[in-house]
């Protein structure tokens, strides 16, 4: 009788909440108030068919991140493996499966597209919008060169975040994890506030790309899985400028001393690439580069206040328990 009651003690909504409240990291808040904000966002946009998938799609993510924190900051299961395997699960996997809530979820907000008003900004800022001034590099080896570039964007996505994930631990998993969720929830709530459909969609009389195998990989992408009004800020800008900041700053350790020239690099022909293939504004681009710098300043800033050895201090649990390794 004893020891059932201490199990229902231990699991009782209270002790849970306790937990939740104790243990709950910087990451963790952000991305339910994130989430939070997606679903009450669309949940008050005109009806439609958009709108009503879009708020089950939002508000499903919302309701799997705070399932998987309950279960772990709330200390439902125990230390382990499992406990390491669910919280990344709960936590990261919503975050950019968010992404593709926005194909239906920006349309059904029924926005006012701002595609004017960022050319405009672009004039004042430039004299003449990058798109229009890069057209002189219109040219089938060039916009390859660009295409391949704008594409390996996914791939970048895919190598800097997963294996980390689950391969890394310390302050650089810490910094890693924080920087990347900083700019997709920035970057996600910015499309719902600065809708636009990027030079593609506006500017007129202008010869077509002459692209080849991935350009037309770039269009099929886009016209797939993009969704369509994501432009302020560029992402394609802001993940790569962080994701070299943080290679960068980690040079001394294996394998990003031989990596972060590769990243930069990279990086630099994604931000050229997303204007030349008409994508995006300068001014996306700018707030994009102005986004993933600020993304590795927070990383850097929260990781320091967030170090095991705090948390342990505070008999909280680590931000990252262990999974394959520590």
């Amino acid at each position: 009788m004893e020891s059932r009651n201490t199990i229902v003690e231990s699991l009782s909504i209270s002790r849970i909440a306790r937990n939740v409240a104790h243990n709950a990291a910087f990451q963790d808040k952000a991305v339910l108030l994130f989430h939070a904000y997606m679903s009450v966002r669309v949940a008050f946009a005109p009806e439609s068919a958009d709108r009503d998938f879009a708020f089950r799609f939002a508000f499903a993510l919302w309701v799997t991140s705070a399932i998987g924190i309950v279960l772990t900051r709330g200390e439902v299961l125990r230390p382990g493996k499992l406990r390491a395997l669910v919280y990344r699960v709960g936590l990261f996997a919503p975050v950019p499966l968010s992404y593709f809530s926005l194909r239906t979820l920006l349309p059904a907000l029924q926005p006012e597209l701002l595609d004017l008003q960022l050319w405009s900004i672009d004039e004042a800022l430039f004299g003449i919008t990058p798109s229009l001034w890069l057209n002189q590099f219109n040219q089938p080896g060039i916009i390859e060169w660009f295409s391949f570039f704008y594409y390996s964007y996914f791939y970048l996505m895919v190598g800097m975040l997963i294996p980390p994930l689950f391969f890394d631990k310390g302050a650089r998993l810490r910094e890693l994890m924080i920087g990347g969720m900083a700019v997709a929830v920035v970057g996600h709530i910015g499309y719902t506030l600065v809708p636009g459909a990027g030079p593609v969609a506006v500017l007129q009389n202008i010869e077509p790309i002459h692209g080849g195998f991935f350009w037309q990989q770039v269009v099929v992408t886009v016209e797939n899985a993009g969704a369509q009004l994501d432009i302020f800020p560029s992402l394609h800008t802001a993940y790569p400028v962080f994701f070299a900041l943080h290679a960068f700053g980690w040079r001394s350790t294996k394998p990003y001393r031989w990596l972060w020239p590769l990243v930069a690099f990279i990086s630099a022909n994604i931000m050229v690439a997303t204007m030349l293939l008409r994508w995006h504004w300068g001014i996306d681009v700018m707030a994009g580069l102005c986004l993933g710098i600020s993304a590795r300043a927070l990383a850097v800033y929260v990781s320091r206040r967030e170090t095991d050895e705090v948390r342990d201090e505070s008999d909280k649990q680590p931000v990252w328990e262990p999974l394959l390794f520590g």
